[in-house]
């Protein structure tokens, strides 16, 4: 039934500009139907100085207005609400945008060049929309927000340091690693399954560097962990993380030191965290010596020293006074010739005899682990 009065227009079919105020669109309302505001006032019971603070965008349409617009002018109360709605919207959008003025400095301190490649900004962004988009990355509304979901409780053991470390690129380099473990396809955590799918890494410490890495990976994804390599971060210092997702287990690893021997035994030092230590508790491995011993640390390099070398090889090892017998002893341990060279060197400070035997993890190794973790999504 059309409300319409006789002598009055039918209702204006509007397609409003929803960033505009109720009141524009009443005002316009009234003006094509040639109504005073003292009249609509008196046909909704509303006070002509409540209309004329609408008119004048002063106040919003509250539902129980929008009602009683619906009754006099025959215009939807779900329209009045609707663009209410998006007017509020609009006005928060806007106050949110300036308020991102506020947080360019702390989004300029994340690494530009990570955060492009990675594809968490683009390259044309301006300031205020890169930090906007950080925001989102992290899943956090504000910068303090941001201190105090991935800065305090987040990374509940921190090895201390005698080293400066960038807490925000670090909080970075975790989120990269969160992002990308999502994205592993691995079975349910079993840790039985771990500790076999462990006892095969030393194997695959002979074949070269990316395909090993690849074993690694199907093998950790076997036993429910989801084992990503993400560039190291500048000014991080971080080799290596176990990171929980919800109740499963993630390792992040980097290319730190750039060598297979820190590399291996990097990896089985969080093997080892994930075996011996709670769980949900994220274990950064960062470089520089401990300012005091901590008893999670040790075990779980103890454990990374058992797996690559069982019984007597550390002291077959360190015997060693030639290439040749590193040569012969990684072959006859099964062990790669670089990890075997290592560990000589850090057991006896001697790097001559077996130092260039190392080897070196290079920018098409980095490269070809950054597309296995890519093709994992």
């Amino acid at each position: 039934m059309n409300h319409t009065l006789p002598g009055n227009p039918p209702p204006t079919v509007i397609d409003p500009d929803y960033s505009i105020h109720p009141g524009v669109v009443l005002s316009r309302m009234l003006a094509n139907r040639g109504m005073r505001q003292s009249e609509l006032a008196e046909r909704t019971g509303i006070t002509a100085k409540h209309i004329n603070q609408i008119v004048k965008n002063s106040v919003g349409v509250t539902p129980d207005v929008a009602v009683l617009l619906d009754r006099a002018l025959d215009t939807p109360a779900r329209f009045w609400a609707h663009i209410g709605a998006d007017w509020e919207a609009h006005v928060s959008e806007q106050k949110a945008s300036t308020r991102l003025e506020d947080f360019i400095a702390w989004a300029s301190r994340f690494d530009y060049a990570t955060l492009v490649r990675h594809k968490v900004i683009a390259a044309g962004d301006a300031p205020a929309v890169r930090a906007d988009k950080l925001l989102r990355f992290f899943g956090v509304a504000s910068p303090t927000a941001f201190e105090q979901t991935w800065m305090r409780p987040r990374v509940s053991f921190k090895r201390s340091q005698s080293y400066t470390i960038d807490q925000q690129n670090t909080a970075l380099w975790l989120r990269l690693v969160e992002v990308c473990s999502q994205d592993v396809a691995a079975q349910p955590y079993k840790q039985a399954r771990l500790r076999r799918a462990a006892a095969q890494i030393p194997s695959f410490t002979t074949m070269p560097f990316a395909v090993g890495f690849e074993a690694a990976q199907a093998a950790l994804a076997d036993a429910g962990v989801a084992l990503v390599f993400v560039k190291q971060v500048p000014e991080t210092r971080v080799c290596a993380a176990t990171w929980w997702l919800n109740d499963e287990p993630a390792i992040g690893i980097t290319e730190r030191h750039r060598k297979p021997d820190i590399f291996w035994f990097s990896l089985l030092h969080e093997v080892g965290h994930l075996l011996y230590h709670p769980r949900r508790t994220t274990f950064l491995d960062l470089e520089g010596e401990r300012s005091e011993p901590n008893e999670a640390e040790e075990e779980a390099n103890e454990y990374a020293e058992s797996v690559l070398f069982p019984g007597d090889a550390q002291t077959h090892i360190a015997q060693a006074t030639t290439r040749q017998e590193l040569l012969f002893l990684a072959a006859e341990l099964n062990l790669g010739l670089p990890v075997v060279a290592g560990q000589h060197g850090h057991l006896t400070n001697d790097w001559h005899v077996g130092g260039k035997l190392r080897s070196k993890i290079t920018d098409g190794d980095i490269r070809e682990l950054e597309r296995q973790c890519e093709a994992t999504a």
